[in-house]
């Protein structure tokens, strides 16, 4: 018997070692149980993942979502990510399907080797030499005796790996560590090549995902003479064009949409698509396929370009899915997060840009400007007018910035250009994007209050849909949704479900200075997200995941708002709305300092700080200090409540309110508990100075400061 592929991963790695011999022994009796054993070898290798860096597991520990986390996290590399997800998708169908063929497990478990490799050399302590060690197709031989054994061992192995995942640590891993790691995993990574087979098998499954009938062997009209059907969306691999073959054609029915050109992995993408436009080119109407028209020598109107990788704008030319559109005979080329659907192509294909390009030029916005409908003031029209003379002027330029100062009135605005790009049909569908359920619940009352034209409001006019509905319907104009919640769509989905890239051909960002920072009471249902850095990454990530535009509404634009949106494009400031009268100018701020606002409180290394259990009623004493610990007034009534700092506070405050007068005074507190001790304290203090408060003055309002 020949020795087994995965023999230096028995001492350090016995279980991977276990379930990578039951792989090769079931290969030749039974492929799609080697299949299967080979995901629980992707399996394990992400939970030794999780160990080895002191990450905690996902909130949904399944195996999708476990890469996804490792990918994010920057652990697993480029081939890595992509081979795992290979190993997944295929051994889910060998589980669900029962279906595997000998040729699939054959490159499965030459996959899984790779990974192993990579495994072993970024993280053995041992560090073999693997320099001479290359894989060979197992024998094919009797191995019914062996495979009993290895099961008993693997039940031993498990108990014990198991025990291992619930004593790893959770605390962050040391810098130095992960330096070398990162340093090592970077170098294994490099020896990694994807055989054309696997890179064919990558990009089948892409397209799987964006609605596509795709299966290089077999739907193939090269091999198996295959051919157009009507009613279905097929991407037929080797597409006969002259004398030359196109790598996929993206057929709706018998109708010709798209040209694929697939190069090798981690190859060079012809980003001006040079091979695609000679495949559309030379592309004829034969063997039923229908060409929808002749765009100058191209009879093919979108083409595409890649190699399998998923898009990074580091090695823009080594990844993503290239796109032309060569209806346009100044547009460019530009790189996409993933495959258009075939419904996607077809809106595409028949949407008319200039059409409604020129619309947007002739219509006059005065109805805006009606006091039956939004009644927009003149600055708010001329933020519409800004955006839509960028998207007319600039349309290679897809981020878009406005600011107004906050209380100019932006919901409206936004309002007004909604309507005006929809109805235009400049757009097919808007995504409305903010960070927190509250803001989408104000936007969505706001888009069924206000009327437009007429007694009808923007939402009686058209499909709207709110947070509770995943996806839109075929005519719906408008979805809103949290940023949280298209992450968990986007990049914690698995199959169906997935939105294609091109739902969406326009995201408005409401608030786009926001941060994730600002505001930590999320529901439970949400992603948490570890610091701004993370919320801000995620954020950027699901703007450059759609094919689309992207407007983005603030009144006070982050260094990050700007990095991604780019320059305003209109700017109405807080100034200019006090000198036009729509604002009041403020006071000069006053300033209430004491003690300890001024130096903090502290606490001296080797002191037992004192704390209050609010479960036991009770006053503890902490562990003794190993270092000094300093408060400063940024965290009180956060990290620490202190009644003498809030008391002194109000004590100054009730001095400048009137509990009977006509103003109201807006008290922001940091907690619910800290704003019940505040509504206490405020009551206290008036009844000390011998003013009477009605029960209704002084009232706690649940909810949260967006500006």
């Amino acid at each position: 018997m020949s020795q087994s592929n995965f023999l230096f991963l028995e001492s350090e790695f016995p279980i991977l070692f276990n379930i990578g011999q039951s792989a090769e022994f079931n290969l030749h009796q039974d492929p799609v149980t080697c299949i299967f054993k080979l995901r629980q070898f992707g399996e394990r290798v992400t939970e030794y993942l999780f160990e080895e860096h002191h990450l905690d597991f996902p909130y949904d520990n399944t195996f999708h979502n476990r890469i996804k986390t490792l990918e994010l996290e920057r652990i697993i590399p480029a081939q890595v990510n992509d081979l795992l997800n290979s190993i997944k998708h295929k051994g889910n169908i060998a589980v669900h399907q029962n279906k595997g063929s000998l040729k699939e497990a054959e490159e499965l478990l030459f996959s899984s080797f790779k990974i192993a490799r990579w495994f072993y050399q970024s993280y053995s302590e041992e560090n073999l030499d693997l320099s001479q060690v290359r894989f060979k197709v197992p024998e094919k031989l009797d191995a019914r005796h062996a495979l009993n054994e290895l099961e008993k061992q693997y039940a031993e192995l498990q108990a014990s790996f198991n025990q291992l995942l619930e004593q790893r640590e959770t605390s962050p891993l040391p810098v130095e560590k992960q330096e070398e790691i990162k340093t090592r995993s970077q170098q294994a990574a490099k020896k990694i090549e994807l055989s054309e087979a696997e890179t064919r098998t990558l990009i089948d499954e892409q397209l799987k995902l964006a609605g596509w009938e795709v299966d290089t062997n077999i739907l193939n009209f090269k091999k198996n003479k295959t051919l157009p059907q009507r009613g279905k969306n097929q991407a037929i691999a080797e597409w006969p064009c002259g004398e030359k073959w196109a790598d996929y054609a993206l057929f709706i029915g018998f109708e010709l949409y798209g040209i694929v050109e697939a190069k090798k992995y981690a190859a060079d993408i012809s980003t001006d698509l040079q091979q695609s436009k000679i495949y559309a080119e030379r592309i004829s109407n034969s063997h039923e396929a229908v060409l929808l028209g002749k765009w100058g020598n191209y009879s093919a109107p979108f083409l595409f370009s890649t190699n399998g990788r998923p898009y990074l704008e580091q090695i823009k030319t080594k990844s993503g899915v290239w796109f032309l559109d060569v209806r346009d005979p100044h547009g460019r080329s530009r790189a996409l997060q993933g495959w258009y659907s075939p419904e996607g192509l077809v809106k595409l294909f028949t949407k008319s840009k200039e059409e409604a390009e020129s619309k947007l030029k002739t219509e006059s916005t005065n109805f805006l400007q009606l006091d039956t409908g939004l009644g927009l003031r003149k600055y708010q029209i001329e933020a519409i007018l800004a955006v839509e003379k960028k998207l007319i002027e600039q349309p290679e330029d897809r981020r878009i910035l406005i600011t107004m100062a906050t209380g100019t009135g932006k919901t409206r605005t936004i309002i007004g250009l909604c309507y005006r790009l929809i109805q235009s049909n400049r757009f097919q569908r808007i995504l409305f994007l903010v960070d927190r359920k509250l803001l989408a619940t104000q936007a969505i009352n706001a888009f069924k209050d206000n009327k437009i034209i007429g007694l009808n409001t923007f939402a009686e006019i058209y499909d709207i849909k709110e947070l509770k509905h995943v996806s839109p319907e075929l005519d719906t104009r408008l979805q809103f949704a949290t940023v949280q919640g298209m992450v968990k769509r986007i990049f914690y989905n698995e199959g169906e479900g997935i939105p294609p890239i091109d739902q969406y051909d326009c995201i408005i960002v409401d608030e786009a200075h926001r941060g994730y920072l600002l505001d930590r009471e999320l529901d439970e249902d949400d992603l948490e997200f570890r610091d701004q850095r993370d919320y801000v990454s995620k954020y950027r990530m699901v703007l450059d995941y759609f094919d689309s535009y992207a407007i983005g509404m603030t009144a006070t634009p982050a260094l990050h708002t700007t990095e991604i949106f780019g320059s305003a494009v209109y700017t109405y400031s807080y100034r200019e709305a006090v000198i036009d009268g729509y604002l009041i100018d403020h006071d000069p701020p006053i300033l209430i300092k004491t003690q300890l606002s001024e130096e903090g409180i502290k606490w001296e290394k080797g002191e037992k700080p004192k704390v209050y259990d609010k479960e036991t009623n009770s006053i503890l004493e902490l562990e003794q200090l190993e270092d000094e610990l300093k408060i400063d007034i940024a965290g009180f009534n956060k990290q620490v409540i202190t009644e003498n700092f809030n008391r002194t506070v109000i004590q100054h405050l009730v001095t400048e309110l009137d509990p009977d007068g006509d103003e109201k005074t807006l008290i922001f507190a940091a907690t619910d508990e800290h704003a019940d001790s505040v509504v206490q304290y405020l009551k206290e203090e008036f009844e000390a100075i011998g003013v009477e408060v009605a029960d209704n003055a002084i009232q706690k309002i649940t909810g949260k400061s967006y500006d």
